[in-house]
């Protein structure tokens, strides 16, 4: 993955320190702090390096992804408006890497799901419960994946479940709402969610191979840093 770097200079300087207030993780086994307070951009910066992605694991793709969404918490700072999308770049970059992990056992038992139905039914052709499923238009959703996730890879039950769901606290939920509701409307940012979204993406990654080690005169060539915070 690239090498995550916020630079607070994108922000003026005029704004740098002032009052900032952010709705923490306040979830189960999570610090009780409803309300993270800042000073300073420097301080806002350090919090939000703290997000991101810590396992090599998660393809680069996946985590540069994520990560466009910290940067865009960064300038939030002097722009408040942008902390919705930042949201919804982050569950929709947790959605592109739970598909490449779970699309196709949830396509084959979605596949087994409708044939079961087709014979039941006799094998109508309009009926969407029994329809020939076309793999190039699948897409299963966050829900479906969460779901999976819950069902048949041990992903926490506190990160997805039906209390959640009926609540609007479920990622899936926010996800839709984020997505087809007024991104602009001012709310308040989902208190823990970017933890939420990173614990699910390196626990959908979590048994895949570490990336190759490169010698740093390889890294140079590819112009690529390391980078101390990933370390």
């Amino acid at each position: 993955m690239t090498p995550l770097v916020l630079d607070i200079n994108l922000v003026n300087p005029a704004f740098h320190k002032k009052h900032f207030t952010y709705t923490g993780d306040f979830g189960p086994g999570s610090p009780n702090t409803p309300v993270l307070e800042f000073h300073h951009i420097s301080e806002w910066r350090e919090y939000l390096l703290t997000l991101q992605i810590r396992s090599a694991k998660v393809p680069g793709i996946h985590a540069d992804a994520y990560h466009v969404a910290l940067h865009m918490l960064l300038l939030a700072w002097a722009d408040a408006s942008l902390i919705k999308p930042a949201e919804l770049q982050g569950l929709r970059s947790s959605e592109a890497a739970l598909t490449g992990v779970y699309f196709q056992p949830i396509f084959e038992r979605e596949k087994g799901r409708r044939e079961k139905a087709r014979k039941t039914c006799g094998g109508c052709k309009k009926c969407l419960l029994c329809s020939k499923l076309d793999r190039e238009t699948f897409r299963p959703g966050l829900d479906k994946l969460l779901n999976y996730m819950v069902a048949h890879d041990c992903l926490d039950r506190t990160l997805h479940n039906e209390n959640k769901k009926a609540s609007g606290n479920a990622l899936s939920v926010i996800r839709n709402v984020l997505a087809h509701g007024d991104i602009s409307s001012g709310g308040l940012p989902w208190g823990g969610l970017f933890e939420a979204i990173r614990e699910v993406m390196e626990h959908a990654c979590r048994s895949f191979p570490e990336p190759p080690e490169y010698p740093p005169e390889v890294l140079a060539v590819l112009g690529v840093q390391r980078s101390p915070t990933l370390q």
